[in-house]
């Protein structure tokens, strides 16, 4: 993982974690409606480097870092077909929460 993600993430808690996730996930999903499939690819490497990197992270407990851990593997399979994510509604609201709680 580059420094840049490694330093933004380190201490991070669930919301910015899943919020990080979500910007991954919301590329690979525009890459896979204009047909790109290489950015689409490199968007999936990203999301995947978060998700495993979280797993290292203190401040999430157990059950948090089973949740990640299980998203990963339902992001690769859908990425695995080439088709849309279609994971807004799960990953939306962390990040709104992580948003309102860097507007405060």
């Amino acid at each position: 993982m580059s420094s840049y993600h490694t330093n933004a993430l380190e201490g991070a808690d669930i919301f910015t974690v899943m919020g990080s996730v979500y910007a991954e996930v919301a590329r690979y999903d525009t890459a896979i409606s204009l047909k790109q499939p290489e950015m689409a690819n490199q968007a999936i490497a990203r999301a995947e480097e978060i998700i495993n990197y979280t797993q290292s992270l203190a401040r999430l407990n157990g059950a948090q870092k089973k949740e990640v851990k299980q998203f990963g593997i339902l992001l690769s399979k859908i990425a695995n077909k080439g088709q849309k994510s279609n994971l807004d509604s799960y990953l939306m609201p962390f990040a709104v929460a992580q948003r309102m709680r860097q507007s405060r």
